[in-house]
């Protein structure tokens, strides 16, 4: 796409926001503030917009860093199963997350490029199948090296291996991010796990239905999770028992299976594994050049 057509489709999006909050304040407070308003908005939307786009561009145009490319390769099963061309959009979408998003240590310490790398991966896998969709810049990510409690505070007894709360910091323990990369067939990987959380806070409040979930799937997946939790219950699901706490958790541990045992999914829950197919835009189970170990 050139960069006159990238500029035309930002100056009509940001016109059109721009036009419904003009139009709804212009019927409170008169057409005159109502138009200021208008053209104030769109032209903050349209410089922010192009900004970013032309910056993706230009970090696309750049090598992708060797560093990163080799824990990609050793950690991220995800990545290993793509094709070429699918590998370079993983890797441009990995290096826009870290650009975009602020991740540290507590208190804004320096994080090693493996972690950092890691948390992209697990943003990306979530929404790969999603062409366009981009997470806004509303929170920070830190990870702690060990588990936490809710003050915080680390340790081999602490309970919590990752936390999202509202629009608040995404948390994560290192250990259990790299567990989840290391161990691809246990159906736990909190990086996976946190991010379905981000993605059904989208709408402000997590309730199990993402934003992007089609509309004709939302009926058929409150009676899905209804059903599958009474399966849990009687130990006859591929899912964890922690998917029974309330919906936003039952999403969260279903999306780890989906990404982490496709196939048992698919054909133990066939059902639930068609859902989250068309929810995520990507049919793992069917991917020709994945391993089958460990799934039968």
């Amino acid at each position: 796409m050139s960069d006159s057509a990238i500029d035309l489709g930002a100056a009509i999006g940001a016109l059109l926001v721009g036009a419904a909050l003009g139009l709804l304040l212009g019927l409170r407070f008169g057409p005159p503030v109502g138009i200021v308003i208008a053209l104030v908005v769109a032209i903050a939307l349209y410089l922010l917009k192009t900004r970013r786009t032309r910056r993706r561009r230009a970090l696309a145009r750049a090598p992708f860093p060797a560093s990163m490319r080799a824990v990609l390769e050793e950690r991220v099963e995800y990545y290993q199963r793509l094709s070429p061309d699918e590998r370079r959009r993983f890797e441009d979408e990995v290096r826009f997350f870290l650009d975009e998003q602020t991740i540290t240590g507590p208190r804004g310490a320096a994080l090693d490029e493996r972690l950092r790398v890691l948390v992209a991966a697990s943003a990306v896998m979530v929404v790969f199948g999603r062409r366009g969709f981009r997470y806004p810049k509303l929170r920070d990510v830190v990870v702690y090296d060990e588990a936490f409690d809710e003050e915080y505070r680390e340790g081999h007894a602490k309970h919590i291996l990752g936390m999202v709360h509202g629009q608040g910091p995404i948390l994560f323990s290192a250990r259990a991010l790299e567990h989840g990369f290391a161990n691809t067939r246990d159906g736990l990987n909190v990086g996976v796990h946190e991010f379905a959380h981000v993605l059904d806070f989208d709408t402000g409040q997590a309730d199990g239905v993402p934003s992007f979930m089609p509309w004709n799937s939302v009926t058929p997946w409150l009676s899905v999770m209804h059903d599958e939790a009474q399966r849990i219950e009687r130990r006859r699901s591929i899912l964890r028992g922690y998917a029974t706490t309330n919906e936003a958790e039952f999403f969260a541990v279903a999306t780890e299976a989906f990404f982490e045992r496709p196939r048992a999914m698919r054909d133990k829950h066939p059902e639930l594994y068609a859902l989250l197919r068309d929810t995520f835009g990507q049919d793992p189970a069917s991917s020709p050049t994945e391993a089958p170990r460990g799934d039968a």
